[in-house]
């Protein structure tokens, strides 16, 4: 019996399990990913991870391994061209720097477009041919099927919704635009938002709760909120807003079966998906804006090592 290995690698999270051909979790272990550290810490702890997976899994082989990252990425030679979120990776080949230290067959996708391949395979978008999944994570990422294929684009750029604007004159992106979406979904965003509103005095509890602006994260807020906290529902109602010009954008451009919200912020979608669906509603065009389905991802926090071992087995790993 053969298995895989998918690595999830994250601005915040590394998630890394042994998947068997039917998609099946055989092992998973997790660890912040340090990104902040530098790039050689963080390939270090990828490969203690893919260790750690080996000696957990008894009695089957490894056939590969497929490695989810985040940012523009060139799958025919595994190279980072360009990663917001993992500073110091631009232009990095990522599967020649690592193929001495594995004598595994290495596949390298974007994040997000393997985390949709997974939801294809064995998540929400089973037996779909035309979605898109967004992932609500460190930043936005997506991944579009059309035609029960991955699009790619004319240069593998394509699927970038995290950068779609959705604020003209917003804030700064770290893709050299300004007012993308990623900037106000996404969990750096939702912080952003609340130190914005350091000044306003319903700030004030979460602010002392946190020991200050700079102790402020997304689950706090997320807390706040369920709680009743104004501001931080006020944070969530200024998300779902820009999230629902983002999920109209989706709608009028492909006119696609569903989209799928998954990420860590998913976990957190019922204080701010259904608001988000309305303003998709006020924005989009009718007939293709009842039609799609917005629904949260099946895989939930293992959908990114499933999406990233599917890739190997697309691939022909088995």
């Amino acid at each position: 019996m053969k298995y895989v290995i998918g690595v999830d690698l994250g601005g915040t999270n590394l998630k890394i399990g042994g998947v068997s051909p039917h998609g099946e979790l055989l092992f998973r272990t997790d660890m912040p990913s340090g990104v902040k550290e530098g790039r050689d810490a963080v390939l270090k702890k990828i490969l203690n991870a893919i260790e750690e997976t080996r000696h957990s899994i008894k009695g089957k082989k490894l056939a590969g391994i497929g490695l989810g990252i985040p940012g523009i990425i060139a799958p025919e030679t595994g190279t980072v061209i360009q990663s917001p979120n993992l500073t110091g990776w631009v232009n990095f080949n990522i599967k020649d720097v690592l193929a001495d230290k594995l004598p595994w067959p290495l596949y390298v996708e974007n994040d997000a477009n393997a985390f949709a391949l997974g939801e294809g395979w064995a998540g929400a978008a089973i037996g779909i041919n035309n979605f898109c999944c967004l992932t609500l994570g460190t930043g936005v990422g997506s991944g579009i099927v059309l035609n029960g294929r991955l699009w790619r684009g004319v240069d593998g750029f394509a699927g970038e919704i995290g950068h779609i604007v959705v604020e003209p004159d917003g804030a700064s992106c770290g893709c050299g635009s300004w007012g993308c979406l990623e900037r106000y979904v996404s969990a750096n965003g939702l912080v952003r938002m609340a130190e914005e509103g350091k000044d306003d005095r319903l700030a004030a509890p979460l602010l002392k709760s946190c020991g200050g602006v700079h102790g402020v994260s997304a689950k706090a807020i997320a807390d706040f909120a369920r709680h009743g906290d104004p501001f931080c529902i006020g944070l969530f109602k200024r998300l779902a807003r820009y999230l629902g010009i983002g999920l109209a954008d989706i709608v009028n451009l492909l006119n696609i079966e569903m989209i799928v919200i998954g990420g860590g912020l998913s976990n957190v979608s019922d204080l701010f998906l259904a608001s988000a669906k309305e303003e998709m509603l006020k924005r989009s065009f009718k007939v293709p804006g009842r039609r799609v389905k917005v629904v949260a991802a099946k895989l939930g926090e293992n959908g990114g090592i499933l999406g990233a071992a599917f890739i190997a087995v697309k691939a022909g790993a088995y």
